[in-house]
């Protein structure tokens, strides 16, 4: 299968970058609201041998009239509210995207995919 590119070219030249580098944005740009999943390590790890599910973010992308359409499936911890953490994934990506990118962003549909337990590092805090 094709790796998926976006091209921009302006006056000053052409500039090619794979889908997955606005993919990869987006996810980093998701991760950093508080309360969302994150991931359990890299894709088909230990983890995935054991079963556990990977909640990182899930993001897919469609660049239609020289905008960026993203759709982000995640997973929020559990005490946080829901809207609230989907709201700030908007706002986030939209503005990395925007600003690391350069695309104008058209819209950044979140899925809630599950609730999960808080985070380890929360664990050793008291």
């Amino acid at each position: 299968m094709a790796e998926r590119r976006i091209e921009i070219v302006d006056d000053d030249g052409r500039i090619t970058m794979a889908e997955e580098v606005i993919a990869s944005i987006a996810r980093i740009a998701a991760e950093k609201v508080d309360g969302v999943g994150h991931s359990s390590g890299s894709p088909g790890g230990l983890m995935s041998i054991f079963g556990v599910e990977d909640v990182a973010p899930t993001i897919k992308t469609e660049l239609v009239n020289e905008q960026v359409r993203l759709e982000l499936k995640i997973a929020v911890e559990y005490g946080y509210p829901v809207h609230a953490v989907a709201r700030g994934v908007q706002q986030n990506v939209e503005r990395d995207i925007e600003r690391l990118v350069g695309l104008s962003v058209s819209s950044v549909d979140v899925n809630v995919k599950k609730v999960v337990p808080p985070h380890s590092h929360d664990a050793g805090k008291k």
